[in-house]
């Protein structure tokens, strides 16, 4: 019984990732690889271990943001190495070489998109959306499959629970943007969620995903999952639909939202409120919109809302919210700024909730034991 309710160390990296981690799956791979090591090295019994062998020794979870898997498309495009190097390999340029590799790629698969394009246009999808459902799917199945081996690959060799981030993907016949969770033991999927809740850019161009919120009971804990999708962490009928699911009615065990994010621009502007796809919830006060920075309302928001659905459940006795979010830096054109943090109440004779951490800009790790 011990055994069932060890501590679980979380680690949320907030990655600042580039075009260079994504030109190879090694690059890519060992980048991963460093800093889920650098944050479980001080968890090792064995102070002689070598790097490359650590392996977290206790119950971890390990959180990436969303879209990590997107960009997976950049190692599909086959090209020589000078134009690698041309694309991949540079630091600072006043030339938006994402273009440039847009470009690139159009011209060395336009018969493929133009297959893309015919299979799509029947589809309730405007030019824009069309354009970028088409370009987004150009290499489906070979994204799924690198994502799926990476993540894999990583979870095995680490001993950790992995939220990998997530993709965008077909399922059914459907475009979705897709989270897995891939556990420590055959690195093998174990939970699987959707983002139901497109934001204004994304809706020309993915299906809301209808299916039901699973959770996952993380092995040698009594700790359960579950992930929001950026978005889906401010719609108040997400969180009500955890409700529903039977584990909540379990008696001590603890539970952990997770939140993967990633954010395209800048992020202490003002709140402008929701956008026109979403109806505004009846507990938003309009005195906080275009005065609430983004941030100040996400967390008075998304984050409360996520904290007050947990307190509401008497049989737990212990919950949290972890949010992981991204910095979008692809083809060093596009600059961001993001924020992570950790939220959590460790058993149920806390009376205060812990704000354990809270990053601006940087690639930080957060690390703490729930």
């Amino acid at each position: 019984m011990e055994q069932q309710q060890q501590p679980l160390q979380i680690i949320c990296l907030q990655t600042y990732l580039t075009q260079y981690h994504y030109q190879s799956y090694s690059i890519l791979k060992q980048y991963f690889l460093e800093r889920i090591r650098l944050s479980i090295k001080p968890l090792s019994t064995t102070s002689n271990i070598l790097f490359n062998e650590i392996r977290a020794q206790h119950p971890t979870l390990v959180i990436l943001p969303e879209c990590t898997g997107t960009w997976l498309y950049l190692m599909c495009v086959p090209m020589p190495q000078y134009l690698r190097n041309f694309f991949f390999n540079y630091q600072t340029t006043k030339i938006n070489r994402h273009i440039l590799f847009i470009c690139y790629t159009l011209l060395t698969h336009i018969r493929l998109f133009t297959k893309e394009i015919y299979k799509n246009y029947h589809s309730k999808l405007t030019w824009l959306g069309l354009i970028k459902r088409s370009w987004f799917s150009l290499f489906p199945d070979q994204t799924y499959n690198i994502y799926k081996k990476l993540f894999s690959e990583l979870s095995y060799e680490t001993n950790c629970t992995i939220v990998a981030g997530s993709n965008f993907m077909y399922e059914e016949k459907n475009f979705y943007n897709i989270s897995y969770v891939f556990e420590p033991n055959h690195g093998s999927i174990c939970l699987q969620s959707g983002k139901q809740y497109p934001v204004y850019d994304e809706i020309s161009f993915i299906d809301n995903y209808q299916k039901q919120p699973l959770i996952y009971s993380i092995p040698n804990t009594n700790i359960d999952i579950g992930v929001l999708i950026c978005a889906d962490s401010w719609i108040p009928q997400v969180y009500e639909q955890y409700n529903k699911i039977e584990l909540f009615n379990i008696k001590q065990r603890r539970f952990l939202f997770i939140i993967i994010a990633l954010n395209l621009g800048e992020w202490n502007i003002l709140w402008p409120g929701y956008d026109y796809q979403h109806d505004t919830p009846k507990d938003v006060d309009n005195k906080h919109i275009n005065t609430y920075s983004l941030s100040n309302a996400w967390f008075h928001y998304a984050i409360n809302r996520a904290i007050d659905i947990l307190n509401k459940q008497n049989n737990l006795i212990g919950y949290g919210v972890i949010c992981c979010q991204g910095i979008l830096n692809i083809m060093n054109d596009i600059q961001a700024q993001g924020e992570s943090m950790i939220v959590l109440k460790r058993s149920e004779i806390e009376t205060k909730i812990l704000y354990e951490a809270k990053t601006y800009k940087d690639e930080k790790i957060l690390i703490c034991e729930f």
